[in-house]
């Protein structure tokens, strides 16, 4: 009886053994999910850090001044990398072409931002932003609601943008 009594219980310690292994192994493949590892609603300091730095550089990259549109170009140079230099040589060819000759400036000032992920040295960023442009050839002013979602990468100390996607905003004139 006793022997009987012992071998069950082994069996028994084998498998709640077994059963804890496993239970670890889950346990840590949840914990290794994208979602679990996105901590944008989490850290609230590195959430408002990035955005803080997002905001900044979308004000500064997408507003010009058509006196020194070299400026804006070497500040975009700077907090652009990757696919995002290609899509804003593509979205700015036109300015550069133009803003000289209507003597454009264009303000753009972020009003709201959400970060929709955070993952060590990447975010991705759902922005609002108001954009002012005024052409000096006849002091006419148009208005438009931008928006983006920009995915963000911390190089050397800063955020900087590395992907850009533009949705259409409405415009409108003011005489």
């Amino acid at each position: 009886m006793l022997t009987r009594l012992s071998t069950v219980l082994g069996a028994v310690t084998v498998l709640l053994g077994g059963f804890t292994v496993w239970s670890h192994q889950q346990a840590g493949d949840l914990r290794a999910t994208p979602a679990t590892r996105n901590v944008a609603l989490t850290d609230n300091a590195r959430t408002s850090e990035v955005k803080g730095s997002v905001n900044d550089v979308v004000n500064t990259v997408f507003s010009y001044n058509h006196t020194d549109i070299g400026k804006t170009e070497r500040a975009a140079k700077d907090l652009l990398v990757g696919k995002a230099v290609r899509q804003y040589d593509t979205m700015f060819a036109l300015v550069r072409k133009s803003a000289p000759e209507q003597r454009l400036v264009l303000t753009t000032t972020v009003t709201d931002s959400a970060v929709k992920m955070l993952q060590g040295d990447r975010a991705r960023l759902l922005i609002f932003a108001d954009q002012r442009s005024t052409r000096g050839t006849d002091g006419k002013s148009s208005y438009a609601g931008a928006m983006l979602a920009v995915d963000a990468v911390r190089r050397s100390g800063r955020w900087k943008i590395s992907n850009i996607d533009t949705f259409t905003g409405g415009t409108t004139s003011n005489p």
